[in-house]
């Protein structure tokens, strides 16, 4: 009996280290089972990390740029087509390597952007669709700058020196 047991237990350790379909570890009864190849979908050049989903506001009802100390903040109110848009940011177009803000031939371009409402919503007033948004600029990003431009959807406000 002894013998049986030792010669069982020797043929189960020899089995376990061939890869031959006699190995119990290769029937596929392993913790998750056997692994299998997949297609991807993810694109052959990865997913843009750079790139914002949220739509520009529908329109740019008025814009203003006043001194701060260290640079300028522009303040900007937009009007989107229904109640319910949220998360309005005034974002740079054009940005330096390091990801700051910069200008491009002197011209400063933010975009109006915001998130628009999970289920659809009404019109309502114009008042209550308002919403609005601002930036701080450094005065390092304004060296040059001789335009400041906000971009909605329909229109753009702009403001010289």
């Amino acid at each position: 009996m002894k013998a049986q047991i030792v010669a069982g237990l020797v043929a189960v350790l020899v089995l376990t280290g061939c890869q031959s379909r006699f190995n119990p570890t290769n029937w596929g009864w392993g913790w998750f089972g056997n692994d299998r190849s997949e297609p991807t979908l993810a694109p052959r050049d990865g997913y843009p990390s750079d790139i914002d989903p949220r739509p520009l506001v529908a329109q740019v009802t008025s814009m203003q740029v006043d001194r701060a100390s260290g640079g300028a903040i522009v303040t900007a109110v937009g009007l989107p087509a229904t109640q319910g848009y949220w998360a309005a940011d005034l974002v740079s177009t054009y940005k330096t390597e390091a990801g700051r803000i910069a200008a491009k031939d002197g011209v400063l371009q933010l975009e109006f952007l915001v998130v628009p409402p999970r289920e659809r919503r009404r019109s309502g007033t114009t008042v209550s669709r308002e919403i609005s948004a601002g930036i701080f600029i450094s005065e390092q990003s304004l060296a040059g700058v001789r335009e400041i431009r906000v971009v909605g959807q329909n229109n753009q406000r702009s403001s010289r020196r």
